[in-house]
């Protein structure tokens, strides 16, 4: 991706919800799209990390974040509702979700890999993406540029050997976004994009590289120039959906 340089303003006012904002790429994008003007509203079971992170944003930044304690293990029709409601009551609308949540919890051939274990990949990879848009996509339709991103990896365009529930589940995201897309794309300018940002130093990809040394790897925020273009009006002309990091646009 070339350099783009963009106006310190461009998320200003915008709403944007991020799963997974407690550690790794997601508190990076807290951060960072605090930092462009954004209202994150950050989601994740982890409520001290998030209290640390909101009272960091409130010192930095002169914008409204919002804490949203969850565990997409257990998420439901009820929870999301409720999600609903507390980003209706807080916000007046909302322009964009980051589904960037995930875990792969272990590395395991198909044949040692157990039932609970995949059931609880599912949930927090792909079925609280489903129903979070469910409940969330009404909320997005007064904004004038609203995205929802879907974190992905290269294992979900083509499954790999030991990475079992956590390849499927990323098939299934990919999945996802095209039928949302299909779905939304002639009656809304609701604009979906799936993003691989390949290796990046994560708590998730310590587990996976376990002998890898971080150093030769990037960190997150190197992946925020591709983040700000999918979030901006720079996107809405592209007929590219699936990005990944390292790719032109």
């Amino acid at each position: 991706m070339k350099d783009m340089n963009f106006d310190l303003n461009l998320l200003k006012n915008k709403n944007i919800l991020i799963t997974g904002a407690s550690n790794g790429i997601g508190k990076s994008l807290s951060e960072n799209l605090s930092k462009y003007g954004a209202n994150v509203i950050m989601l994740s079971r982890n409520e001290n990390a998030l209290d640390a992170i909101y009272d960091s944003l409130k010192e930095k930044y002169k914008t409204d974040p919002c804490i949203l304690k969850c565990d997409l293990e257990d998420l439901d029709d009820k929870k999301s509702q409720e999600i609903a409601n507390i980003i209706s009551k807080n916000y007046q609308n909302l322009d964009s979700v980051i589904h960037n949540a995930a875990i792969l919890e272990k590395m395991s051939d198909i044949e040692s890999f157990d039932l609970q274990t995949w059931n609880k990949v599912m949930s927090v990879n792909l079925t609280s993406a489903f129903i979070l848009s469910k409940y969330l996509i009404p909320l997005m339709k007064s904004s004038i540029t609203p995205r929802i991103i879907f974190t992905t990896s290269s294992v979900g365009k083509k499954g790999k050997a030991f990475w079992g529930a956590y390849s499927v589940s990323k098939a299934g995201v990919n999945a996802l976004s095209n039928i949302l897309n299909d779905e939304l794309e002639s009656i809304s300018n609701i604009k979906i994009f799936n993003f691989d940002p390949k290796a990046t130093q994560t708590n998730m990809r310590a587990l996976a590289y376990p002998a890898e040394d971080p150093s030769t790897i990037k960190n997150p925020d190197q992946l925020i120039n591709y983040y700000l273009w999918m979030l901006s009006e720079k996107s809405s002309s592209s007929m590219e959906r699936y990005i990944e990091f390292g790719q032109e646009i």
